[in-house]
């Protein structure tokens, strides 16, 4: 598989080369983007700044962790939008793009999960 968004050598290199950690931390990391983009999408939708913020936090992490900066820039572009009090329409072709980020992350994650074993 052709990783788009994670980086499956990070992530292994920072678990010792540990299949099982990997899985683990793999596993871990669908669960978050799940949470993740139910958060960010309800929170931006509603123009909920301080929500965001949380859901951002908490995320940041570990896409760091694993190489998945975009997760990163999309929600710094996020904060902007909501700065510059951008349109619905701005507001929602960022969570359509998040939406599409995590979706492939959770794929490639429960791939690597898998490749694991």
């Amino acid at each position: 598989m052709n990783y788009k968004f994670i980086d499956p050598d990070k992530i292994s290199n920072m678990l010792f080369n540990d299949s099982e950690y990997v899985a683990e931390f793999c596993e871990a990391g669908v669960t978050s983007f799940n949470e993740f983009i139910e958060n960010y999408c309800t929170h931006l939708l509603d123009r909920n700044m301080a929500d965001l913020r949380k859901a951002g936090h908490k995320i940041k992490p570990g896409a760091q962790m694993m190489g998945a900066d975009e997760v990163v820039d999309e929600y710094e572009r996020a904060k902007i939008l909501l700065n510059d009090n951008a349109g619905d329409e701005e507001l929602e072709e960022s969570v359509n793009k998040m939406s599409d980020i995590c979706s492939t992350i959770k794929k490639e994650l429960t791939h690597l999960a898998d490749a694991q074993t």
